[in-house]
């Protein structure tokens, strides 16, 4: 499982911008580390994550990251915007991570979610939106599904039994769109009554914003992380007008790594299923297409 917190660490890691020790104590608003040394204030505006917990449980705080409000170098005393969960306290032996403001949490959270839009679309599938209904065929087409027609269409077979649905592929089905921001229309042959009907459709990924938000499983790691760090240079680079030549060497590279992991880890998609077609030498009217001479 994949979260928003580890993808941002290997963004910041692979950019070079994170700095990460063992802490010495702490609080639930705090970060201790009595050897970090450097100037007061170093740290300010930039993200603070605990990597490990040192009792080796994932207890929390665990994975959490927080803007750094404040540093105290006399003490090596970090400290973060809002408390860690569950009142919850850093520990000596914690293991954490510092960046610096160059890129803050809240630019990197962005950041990482351009870079799951500019992935494309992911297969995702609804099985709660619709339910046949007596004396109906013309259903209400989600917004979230409009941006291809779906890939499949089935409905449930069997009820009550939660592990044995039984799905029921259907292939006589027409999509009807419509205007931006209206619902289109799935239009389905006459169904049994009360049975739900599964969608699957290409979407694109939920924006993610918590340190535990999950990246699907069906995107690698190692892309989102290469595609994060491309659109993380990009912004940086014109930040600086592109007048920085180290910058625009480590955009190129970044570019490069973004395509080999693409290559590497294709996103899996579903087979579209089979569709019904019946030849005739008419224009349904009912039909988007253009007759072929």
């Amino acid at each position: 499982m994949t979260t928003l917190s580890q993808i941002m660490l290997g963004v910041y890691t692979r950019l070079g911008m994170l700095t990460a020790g063992d802490a010495t104590g702490g609080s639930t608003t705090t970060i201790v580390d009595s050897a970090l040394g450097g100037s007061d204030d170093d740290w300010s505006g930039g993200a603070a994550f605990v990597i490990r917990d040192a009792g080796g449980a994932s207890a929390a705080p665990e994975g959490e990251f927080k803007l750094i409000t404040d540093y105290t170098a006399s003490s090596g005393t970090i400290t973060v915007a809002s408390a860690w969960s569950a009142t919850s306290s850093v520990a000596s032996g914690d293991v954490y991570g510092l960046t610096t403001s160059e890129v803050s949490p809240a630019q990197m959270t962005r950041l990482v979610n351009e870079a799951l839009r500019s992935l494309g679309v992911v297969p995702l599938v609804d099985t709660t939106t619709l339910d046949s209904t007596a004396s109906q065929t013309e259903y209400t087409y989600a917004l979230a599904w409009k941006q291809n027609p779906p890939r499949q269409v089935a409905y449930q077979g069997r009820t009550g039994d939660a592990n044995d649905n039984r799905w029921i592929t259907i292939r006589d089905w027409k999509y009807i769109p419509a205007a931006a921001g209206s619902t289109g229309l799935l239009v389905l042959p006459q169904l049994p009554v009360g049975r739900d009907i599964r969608i699957v459709y290409d979407g694109i990924h939920p924006v993610v914003n918590a340190f535990s938000d999950k990246i699907n499983e069906l995107i690698a790691e190692d892309v989102v992380v290469a595609e994060a760090c491309y659109h993380a240079l990009l912004w940086l680079a014109g930040r600086e007008q592109y007048t920085n030549p180290g910058r625009i060497q480590s955009l190129n590279q970044a570019t490069q790594e973004r395509e080999i992991a693409r290559a590497r880890h294709p996103i899996w998609r579903p087979h579209r299923a089979g569709k019904v077609n019946i030849l005739r030498n008419y224009v349904d009217p009912d039909e988007f297409t253009v007759p072929q001479p």
